[in-house]
């Protein structure tokens, strides 16, 4: 990839959100030589903005300005928009996002988009490993791993995989995709989106970002899914169906693709795959030596009694249920900043939970729904993950079970008590060395 876009120099442009995507549109605008402005409100000046390049978009020379690269965290689409927002539509100055900007610096590599509520990290880890294994130039980006921007360009041999989530497609004008995949869509975020058919909204734009010979992937068991896709408009796009659990005999016993959840991911990943040209049998050996994302389902540690499962990740009762329904004997650590749906589905597995151990703000919201599913259930208020971990183990040790799980699947937010989920699952890992004297479990 250019490290520069010819068409940016001596334009103005302006930037609004300091982030990782605003820094690295920040970046490869400054070395096209263009005219930029960067401005955030919740932040100070990062040391790799120049001050004379820092000024509050309210004294941005919105005359001049040929765009605004907008964070993907700050909504151009709701009723109530920012202030920056309706500044650009007054001066008809052209709003886009960082992806956007990637894609005008026209990359050569095939590129494949996937998204999804749940399960977009592990499935673009995966795709990204089985092509690395075959020796493909391959590189990730987006919502996860770099920022689009400071991508390099793997050239028309290689693939680009980009996670792109609600918040990015919801923002997306120009990027076109040579495959693409929706893995699932359940309720979430619909804080930032205002209504669950906006957040729907959002994950159907990357079928409008596919090329004319384009192919979108998608769970075909995935009835809801399988509707909406059905229902838009644009019928000239491809559809590959796949079957959830076409990918079960590569999984073998890989510990980081275990569950339902993950069988769907492997299918994905491995029709991609196919479709990029890579043979069943190679893929297969790459599975079996996939390591998986941290605080995805991960196992931490491993004894004769016991496993702990740090599956701090999930953030909602979608993925929490996916969790829970990979395991029996289960002692369930919970909590957090709670979402609008609360546990949600996790309730239908409540029945393979021994016993509930609480934390954070959303402790008395999940007592209460806890109680009206299954009121015979043993719930421990903790509050804390450190109190939790050792009640759990407690409790665990005091079983006549063998084989037992301690799972951290928090179906919530993590801001309540930590910076974001990693900071919080990294707590856990720190909690476990404490107390084992050991690192993580491998594989």
């Amino acid at each position: 990839m250019k490290n520069n876009i010819a068409y940016y120099k001596d334009k103005y442009v302006g930037i609004l959100g300091a982030g990782k995507s605003g820094l690295a549109a920040a970046k490869i605008l400054i070395n096209s030589n263009a005219n930029i402005f960067v401005f955030d409100d919740h932040y100070p000046r990062p040391v790799s903005i120049k001050k004379s390049n820092w000024q509050n978009y309210k004294l941005w020379p919105w005359e001049n300005l040929i765009s605004i690269v907008v964070s993907p965290s700050i909504p151009t689409n709701n009723r109530l928009k920012h202030e920056a927002i309706e500044l650009a539509i007054k001066h008809k100055v052209k709003i886009i996002n960082e992806i956007d900007l990637f894609f005008e610096t026209k990359p050569r590599a095939k590129i494949v988009g996937i998204t999804g509520t749940n399960g977009k990290s592990t499935t673009v880890s995966l795709l990204h490993h089985i092509l690395n294994f075959n020796n493909i130039k391959c590189e990730i980006g987006g919502n996860f791993g770099y920022p689009a921007c400071l991508i390099k360009d793997p050239g028309h041999e290689g693939v680009i995989i980009l996670e792109l989530s609600s918040y990015q497609l919801d923002g997306i004008k120009n990027l076109k995709l040579d495959i693409a995949s929706i893995i699932n869509i359940t309720p979430d975020h619909i804080d930032f989106h205002e209504t669950f058919d906006k957040y729907i909204s959002s994950k159907l734009k990357i079928i409008s970002c596919l090329n004319i010979n384009g192919v979108l992937v998608f769970n075909k068991n995935d009835k809801f899914l399988k509707e909406i896709i059905q229902s838009q408009k644009n019928t000239s796009i491809k559809l590959l169906e796949v079957d959830k659990n076409s990918g079960n005999e590569f999984i073998n016993d890989n510990n980081y693709l275990k569950g339902s959840h993950n069988s769907i991911n492997t299918s994905i990943a491995i029709t991609i795959a196919k479709k990029l040209n890579i043979q069943e049998s190679t893929i297969k050996s790459a599975i079996e030596s996939f390591v998986g994302l941290p605080h995805r389902m991960e196992p931490i540690h491993i004894s004769k009694k016991f496993k702990i499962i740090n599956d701090s990740k999930s953030t909602n009762g979608e993925s929490t249920s996916a969790a829970l329904s990979s395991f029996d004997n289960i002692f369930w650590i919970a909590g957090g900043e709670p979402k609008s749906d609360g546990i949600g589905q996790a309730k239908k597995y409540l029945k393979k939970v021994n016993e509930v151990f609480l934390i954070g703000k959303s402790t008395s919201y999940f007592e209460n729904e806890i109680r009206k599913s299954a009121p015979q259930l043993k719930v421990n208020i903790c509050f804390t993950l450190d109190k939790a971990i050792q009640d759990a183990i407690e409790s665990v040790n005091r079983s006549k079970l063998n084989n037992c799980i301690i799972l951290f699947s928090p179906s919530a937010a993590s801001f309540d008590q930590f910076k974001n989920y990693e900071d919080r699952g990294n707590y856990l890992k720190k909690i476990i060395k404490r107390k084992f004297n050991v690192g993580v479990a491998s594989k």
